[in-house]
């Protein structure tokens, strides 16, 4: 998946390119912030690699005005004094904190408001949703394309 492509085709809008990262007024009214990479960490690369290009060209997003959150590969992303993103290891002890039980041995490395954690399958690639609020896994995507296409269908 390519995120930022993705993005421009189904939820269009104004994209200003800054030096660390994207910001994307939409033209529904929501704001995205998807921050550049700027350094590489092959393990946590390798174990995210069916992402796409999430973590090789990005690192960390603030998506549809904090809809979704996908965490940075080691420290927060932030615009001015605002942490809109935090990194990998600090969101992984979060979830570590709820419990959570997954099928497979996973990375949780995206936030939805309202919904969970999304958290790929290191075997399978497949991405799991755990309702954070009522403690279960509550779906399973094969690809973030579809959690973002699943969420756009259920606002349009």
């Amino acid at each position: 998946m390519k995120l930022l492509d993705w993005i421009k085709a189904n939820r269009p809008g104004n994209v200003t390119e800054c030096d660390d990262r994207f910001e994307i007024e939409h033209q529904s009214g929501e704001h995205s912030t998807v921050f550049k990479s700027a350094e590489a960490n092959t393990v946590t690369m390798n174990s995210l690699k069916s992402l796409g290009d999430v973590y090789t060209d990005f690192d960390g997003a603030d998506l549809f005005s904090s809809t979704f959150k996908i965490a940075s590969i080691s420290t927060p992303k932030c615009v001015g004094d605002v942490e809109l993103v935090e990194s990998l290891s600090k969101f992984q002890d979060w979830v570590n904190q709820l419990n959570p039980s997954f099928p497979e041995s996973v990375v949780p490395f995206m936030y939805q408001a309202g919904i969970g954690v999304y958290a790929l399958g290191e075997e399978s690639g497949k991405i799991y949703e755990w309702d954070d609020e009522q403690g279960v896994l509550t779906d399973e995507f094969d690809s973030l394309d579809q959690v973002l296409t699943e969420w756009l269908d259920a606002v349009a």
